[in-house]
């Protein structure tokens, strides 16, 4: 029997999946990149999988796709799963390591996930009570029907929305985004610009709603922005009417009538399971001198609203003293060295693509564990490729911060990697 963290784990179980041609997984939850991170591509005498697709934390899309691995593949669901069992006839892990790239529910490109703590063990008694146990579970599971996969999307979007970023609580907006780009509680924070004050016909409405409903009393408006602005979307207003930008607050949309969005100033942009979140002094001077340059919608010859997910990638490509199309091909160009040893992070590759390479880099460095494609070229013992040690190499070093730079060092210095003075 052996002790398996997070890293030995992933690897573990791919060897021993990749060494049989039957397998049982009863593993509760799944995210997507489960089924390339454990090798299931291939041909199958026997592949039973058991999840809990009903916890609204298995990803119905990667459950779909296993689905589709071939005839020899049964996929079921029970509600009742919580445990995490990988057995072949010669092995079994058994732990918390769910089979996700990134574990519950919080899932983004090449993040790796939670610490996680397993055993594996060859002994034959132990082997044949799992098996049991498997068997078990595996008969009493429920088919897996085209309505059931409806209303696990269902469940499964509703919990992701509500979950917690991966870097976790912070008061810190850029950061955090950074961090997660796509977690769906950020697309309803909007970086506004304004140059025109409303109407007057705009203002006497105002009155007479406030009149007619005191709960709005203490809003301000913006007139004319539609659909752009919905209710509980989070604004990051600028007026653009002056010379300079200049900022004059977070606003929480909390109320629409005709034209109008009824907006409520806060301190800052409260997201319950990750923070009470401020852009820092420093990301705020930046955006101030760049705000009128990223791109977004037009509504007016100066407004724009633009989702912060952008704002940031903007942020993070503006080194105006960087040739950053030459660190987009640095990036692309650890895809093209990994795949020459058989390793294809696709997943990398297309964060490159859509973010740029500065803003993808930093997103895997900002994330509190290290990525999955770290752990990949660390088992191939070829960290060179990694983002870490891109970002330390003196040519590239001046595009990060003190503190992502510490963080890079770090974790190429606990995997042994020789670091750059």
């Amino acid at each position: 029997m052996q002790f398996l963290n997070e890293r030995d784990g992933l690897s573990t179980i791919r060897e021993m999946l990749g060494k049989a041609d039957a397998a049982t997984i009863v593993v509760a939850f799944w995210g997507a990149g489960a089924i390339d991170s454990l090798g299931l591509r291939k041909q199958w005498q026997s592949l039973r999988v058991v999840c809990n697709l009903d916890s609204g934390a298995c990803n119905p899309s990667e459950i779909e796709k296993i689905m589709g691995l071939g005839a020899n593949v049964e996929v079921r669901s029970d509600p009742r799963l919580h445990g995490k069992v990988y057995l072949t006839a010669a092995q079994a892990v058994l732990g918390s390591s769910n089979a996700s790239s990134n574990g519950l529910v919080v899932e983004g490109p090449a993040i790796s996930g939670w610490a996680e703590a397993n055993i594996t063990t060859t002994d034959s008694g132990l082997l044949a009570q799992m098996r049991t146990w498997c068997d078990e579970r595996f008969l009493t599971a429920d088919a897996i029907t085209p309505d059931k996969i409806a209303l696990a999307r269902v469940a499964w979007n509703a919990r992701r929305a509500a979950s917690p970023a991966i870097g976790g609580l912070s008061t810190d907006l850029v950061g955090s985004v950074r961090s997660q780009p796509d977690h769906p509680a950020f697309a309803g924070i909007k970086v506004v610009q304004w140059a025109r004050t409303v109407s007057a016909r705009a203002e006497k409405e105002h009155k007479r709603a406030i009149m007619a409903d005191q709960s709005l009393t203490g809003t301000d408006i913006y007139e004319g922005w539609g659909d752009d602005m919905q209710i509980g979307d989070w604004l990051i207003d600028f007026d653009v009417s002056g010379e300079t930008a200049k900022f004059t607050g977070y606003w929480h949309v909390v109320h629409k009538q005709n034209k109008l969005t009824f907006v409520r100033k806060k301190d800052y942009v409260e997201i319950p399971t990750i923070g009470n979140l401020k852009i820092s002094s420093d990301d705020m001077t930046q955006l101030k001198k760049m705000v009128s340059t990223v791109s977004g919608k037009s509504l007016g010859p100066n407004e724009k609203i633009t989702p912060i997910a952008q704002v940031v990638s903007s942020l993070d490509n503006s080194a105006p003293e960087i040739n950053t199309r030459a660190f987009d091909r640095a990036m692309f160009a650890i895809y093209d060295q990994a795949t020459a040893f058989g390793y294809y992070p696709h997943d990398f590759r297309s964060m490159v693509e859509k973010l740029g390479g500065i803003a993808a880099a930093k997103q895997l460095i900002n994330t509190p564990r290290v990525s999955q494609g770290f752990t990949r070229l660390w088992e191939e013992k070829r960290l060179d490729l990694s983002v870490e040690a891109l970002a330390v190499s003196s040519k590239w070093r001046a595009l990060f911060s003190p503190d992502e730079l510490k963080r890079s060092r770090q974790r190429l210095k606990e995997a042994g990697y020789p670091i750059p003075d």
